[in-house]
């Protein structure tokens, strides 16, 4: 049963609380600095027509028949999604301090909700599971691809990469405006240099690098763009049993949880069959292998991320038999930027955020532990906001710059 609390609204955020939220999650994104804004339904439920570019006027006499300007542009349909973030907090800040409480909320959802819509709208995935977005559309789809480090250093190197986008863009008949990068691409650039060793990227106006500028045009830098995060991991682990043993047994432990032993030989459907026991993250896991490992533990999209996975063993024969699992490292898209005519994407979001509250609910933690509210005294906040995002089709007008390195 949900408790409002007094010092805590159960419906609407007040407006001075929920404006700066969707003014700094709009600082920090990448695609809503650069893509035009456009009015959302209040109740962001009806979708709202959008011209994705400027109509054609037409010359016309007195008392003749006057053009349409909706003939000339292409019009798509953008309807709020909903986002959302569970935060659990002390119920003794929640009931004595909700100024406090509406600064962690200032500072950390507009960072949240940021890099949920710019990867939405990039790839068209969802950043938490990595199944598909919340957008129809998305600014990767059909995009010119362009690997940086084609273009030889006497031909200009990464600077001609970054050019024949731009190119490509305004020869199919569009206007280069910016772009969405991913914070790596600086390094990199910095790091390109000529025949000679020069570097062909300072961090001067003059030579186009700095933080609001790429060859002469704006960009913007956010972690949403390739999705990697440094705490985004653990998806894929790998156990590794060393030393040829030739018995005993192992165990497996993650979340609090510890697996019954497992022969020293099982197969990975075995392993497979332990790790599910274990339930949360690992309810739906898959393992590979053969028997005797190694076994490649690879979670399900939909499951949060778990803490690492441990092992101990109490192997037998071999020499010094032992084994380890090792975690991989997140995945990477290779996107380091995306940039085009900005024109033909637009984006709204709704006029309130929705805030939920209770002190006795449960919920599931990114490691897949899951928390009483009443056994340990917190408040649990559910916030939800409503974005939306369209983009023209004509997919010439965007290229994306990728480093397979």
């Amino acid at each position: 049963m949900a408790t409002t609390l007094s010092n805590v609204p159960a419906g609407l955020l007040p407006t001075t609380i929920a404006a700066p939220i969707f003014d700094k999650a709009r600082e920090l994104s990448g695609v809503q600095q650069l893509a035009r804004r456009v009015p959302l339904a209040l109740s962001a439920n009806t979708s709202v027509p959008v011209s994705m570019d400027i109509p054609a006027a037409g010359w016309v006499s007195e008392g003749g028949v006057k053009p349409t300007g909706a003939a000339s542009v292409g019009i798509k349909q953008m309807q709020g999604k909903k986002v959302a973030l569970l935060v659990p907090v002390s119920e003794e800040i929640a009931r004595t301090n909700p100024a406090g409480l509406y600064d962690q909320l200032q500072q950390d959802l507009p960072i949240a909700i940021a890099r949920s819509f710019d990867y939405a709208a990039i790839h068209g995935l969802d950043l938490r599971t990595g199944g598909a977005g919340p957008f129809a559309d998305y600014l990767k789809k059909g995009a010119t691809s362009i690997e940086l480090g084609t273009a030889a250093a006497s031909a200009g190197g990464m600077y001609a990469d970054l050019v024949n986008g731009e190119k490509a863009v305004t020869d199919a008949g569009f206007d280069f405006t910016g772009f969405a990068a991913d914070p790596r691409l600086k390094p990199v650039l910095k790091l390109n240099v000529d025949t000679t060793g020069r570097p062909l990227w300072v961090d001067s106006p003059a030579d186009g690098l700095t933080g609001a500028s790429l060859i002469g045009y704006p960009a913007t830098y956010n972690r949403g763009v390739s999705g990697v995060y440094r705490n985004s991991g653990n998806r894929v682990q790998v156990a590794t049993i060393t030393g040829s043993p030739t018995g005993g047994t192992f165990t497996l432990s993650g979340n609090g949880a510890t697996t019954t032993a497992i022969a020293y030989n099982a197969t990975g459907a075995t392993v497979q069959t332990a790790l599910r026991l274990l339930g949360g993250s690992f309810a739906q896991v898959t393992v590979a292998g053969s028997a005797g490992g190694p076994y490649t533990i690879t979670l399900s999209a939909g499951a949060a991320a778990p803490a690492p996975l441990t092992a101990a063993g109490a192997l037998t024969g071999g020499t010094s038999p032992a084994i380890a699992v090792t975690q991989s490292a997140p995945t990477d898209t290779n996107l380091r930027a995306i940039g085009g005519d900005w024109s033909q994407a637009a984006w709204g979001s709704g006029m309130d955020i929705t805030i939920k509250v209770s002190d006795s609910a449960s919920y599931v933690d990114e490691a897949g532990v899951t928390h009483s509210a009443f056994q340990e005294n917190l408040v649990l906040l559910l916030v939800e906001a409503h974005y939306g995002f369209v983009k023209s089709d004509a997919s010439a007008a965007w290229v994306a710059y990728t480093d397979a390195s």
